[in-house]
Order: structure tokens, then C-alpha cells, then sequence
């Protein structure tokens, strides 16, 4: 592969990457406040996830 092809593909690919974080970030962070919220509207008495120590289910014998 010559220099200059090498020099075009990395061009391309840091172009990309410029453009790809920022995205990321800001989905990563639009995804954050929606499950901070989540858990601070919840109803009262309603949690989705279980309580630290309660069992999802009981073991019959």
C-alpha cells in the first residue's frame, strides 16, 4: 500500500471517528437522564427491578 493511500484512508477514517463519538455521546447521555428519570417518576409502590436481598423466585423441594 502506498503512503499516499495509507495517508487518504486514514484521513477518511479520523473524519469518521470525529463524527462518531459526539453521537455516541450524546445517545450514551440522552440514555442516562431517561433512566434517571425513570427511576425518580416511578409510582409509588411499582419497582421494575427487585429489592436487594428479595428472590425472584422460591426453590420447591
Amino acid at each position: 500500500m502506498s503512503d499516499e493511500k495509507r495517508k487518504t484512508l486514514l484521513d477518511n477514517l479520523s473524519r469518521g471517528l470525529a463524527y462518531a463519538v459526539p453521537v455516541l455521546a450524546l445517545v450514551a447521555g440522552g440514555s442516562a437522564v431517561h433512566a434517571i428519570y425513570s427511576d425518580v417518576a416511578v409510582e409509588s409502590g411499582y419497582y421494575m427491578m427487585a429489592q436487594a436481598g428479595e428472590a425472584e423466585g422460591e426453590a420447591t423441594s
